[in-house]
């Protein structure tokens, strides 16, 4: 199977299947990135308010 069929079997998929495929290859892009999980971990451990964001900023951030 090519690319091109890959991505036209995407593009016929539900949204919902989709966005299960997107969530997954951005799982499988930082399993791959020895840094990701350092950088995860410090920001979870950031106990300073100055450095989170609001829903709202986040939100408006994910716009789009």
């Amino acid at each position: 199977m090519s690319l091109e069929d890959i991505k036209s079997e995407i593009a016929s998929m539900p949204l919902e299947e989709q966005n299960q495929l997107a969530a997954f290859l951005v799982y499988l892009r930082h399993a791959r990135d020895p840094e990701h999980a350092s950088e995860t971990a410090s920001k979870i451990d950031d106990s300073d308010p100055s450095s989170w964001m609001s829903i709202d900023e986040l939100r408006e951030h994910w716009k789009d």
